[in-house]
């Protein structure tokens, strides 16, 4: 018989040391919780969020500047290498005192000219112009 007192008392014991344990665990959860949904909690929680979020907006402009501009730059040298495969070559315009100037920069930039076997050939298959006559 005392081993079933033993066990019957060990069994309450810790039945009734788990519920309290539980209560106490819950209880401290639904506090927390109430805490954090309090109306002055969350004014400072999405005042927080919105200053990280405006800190963060500069840097992640100038992400999207600088890969805008490195693919932009990118799909124009493809297309310029499209262009030299058909034959096409790029008009390069020298600066005055820099040397070769990108030709973004310039008015006369990406003139498009087809390239010939002999600098003669172009020059005579070229029509006078007009106010000069025939």
């Amino acid at each position: 018989m005392p081993k079933r007192t033993f066990w019957l008392v060990t069994g309450v014991a810790v039945g009734a040391g788990t519920s309290l344990w539980a209560e106490r665990r819950l209880r401290r959860s639904v506090q927390q919780a109430a805490a954090r949904l309090q109306p002055d909690t969350l004014v400072a929680e999405m005042g927080r969020t919105a200053r990280q979020a405006a800190e963060s907006a500069g840097e992640r402009m100038r992400d999207a500047l600088t890969s805008g501009r490195d693919e932009m730059q990118r799909r124009e040298e493809e297309l310029w290498a499209d262009l030299a495969a058909g034959g096409m070559e790029r008009d390069m315009v020298v600066g005055p005192a820099a040397g070769p100037v990108s030709p973004r920069r310039t008015a006369s930039a990406g003139r498009v000219r087809r390239v010939t076997r002999t600098r003669t050939t172009a020059l005579s298959s070229a029509k006078p112009p007009l106010h000069l006559g025939k």
